[in-house]
């Protein structure tokens, strides 16, 4: 069995994904191979689209969400959507690929890759194939692809999926995370590590890869209501531009430490207190493995919508409103 795992750049929870099944998949013996999907297209094309999803986040959440709408009246149509005959477009190349390293089994762990293997598969390819989701709520354009198997976060989820792409096999597995995310270690050996102090509740306020969030205004709102012995440590992911504000404006006042991107978020989980975050299926999820209390941040259009309305449906995450703010449900959980 030769495995190839494709995954995508626009969020950081695709590649998670795709690496903790190398993993698993290494550790029975099982070759495998991660590549990002768009790549077979071009390299150009695969930065350009991951820009426009992060800036589009960041800067102009008025374009993302009209993004989202598009897409669903395009899963909506009576036919195979336009997402489906673009990955068509690199489809050959992905066959090319698999057809020189002996590839017999795919999986996406985004539905541009899981277009493209359908593709394949209408031309009579023969190979394994497999969806993997990784958020708490039915994937746009599922209903354009025919694969073997689709791998989703929970049981509850999978009545919407069979009401919008039917006839497919549905399997409750959970959302992939890589063995050093599920290791905990101790609160006080996990701050040594880190250079933070101990014997003081600690904030941890995650933005994902992008940077995205309301971390400003959120800072602002926790200083004057926390305990001065507080300390708060912001990951702002890529986002350098906060984190220089975030230091430029706090730093040396506070017990403020802002971070860029990281590949110690375990053990910063590991060293927090709570842990407020946007509502991503996999930081959700490595957050619940290390057991600590969540409080989601105002989602992004779309899946983290659906993230945040099944965390809270489950008892599993605080959800801050306008009448309930992000600021006091983490003053009452420190």
């Amino acid at each position: 069995m030769k495995l190839l795992i494709l995954s995508s750049n626009n969020g950081e929870g695709h590649n998670s994904a795709a690496k903790a099944l190398m993993e698993q998949a290494e550790a029975r013996g099982i070759s495998a191979i991660i590549a990002d999907t768009l790549m077979f297209d071009s390299p150009r094309r695969s930065e350009r689209i991951k820009k426009i999803h992060i800036n589009s986040a960041l800067y102009n959440p008025r374009i993302f969400k009209t993004g989202e709408r598009i897409a669903e009246r395009m899963a909506n149509g009576p036919y195979q959507s336009a997402i489906y005959y673009e990955s068509a477009g690199f489809a050959d190349r992905i066959a090319k690929f698999c057809s020189i390293n002996g590839v017999d089994t795919i999986v996406a762990t985004h539905v541009f890759a899981a277009e493209a293997m359908s593709y394949l598969r209408s031309w009579g390819m023969p190979f394994k194939g497999y969806f993997v989701a990784t958020d708490y709520c039915y994937t746009t354009f599922v209903s354009d692809t025919c694969l073997d198997a689709y791998f989703v976060p929970h049981k509850d989820i999978v009545a919407d999926y069979e009401k919008k792409a039917p006839n497919r096999l549905y399997i409750p597995s959970g959302i992939p995370v890589s063995e050093n995310k599920i290791i905990k270690t101790d609160k006080r050996t996990a701050r040594e590590r880190l250079g933070l102090p101990q014997d003081v509740p600690i904030l941890m306020m995650m933005t994902g890869s992008m940077g995205f969030g309301n971390v400003k205004e959120l800072t602002e709102r926790l200083l004057p209501m926390l305990p001065k012995d507080t300390a708060i440590v912001a990951l702002c992911g890529t986002n350098d531009e906060l984190r220089t504000e975030l230091e430029k404006k706090y730093g040396g006042k506070c017990r403020l430490f802002a971070t860029g991107y990281t590949t110690r978020v375990s053990e910063y989980m590991d060293a927090a207190d709570v842990v407020y975050t946007k509502p991503g299926g996999l930081t959700t999820t490595e957050t619940l493995t290390k057991g600590k209390p969540l409080v989601l941040m105002d989602p992004l259009s779309g899946v983290e919508s659906w993230n945040q309305i099944y965390f809270a449906n489950h008892s599993l995450a605080c959800v801050t409103n306008d009448f309930f703010t992000g600021a006091e449900v983490v003053r009452n959980l420190l």
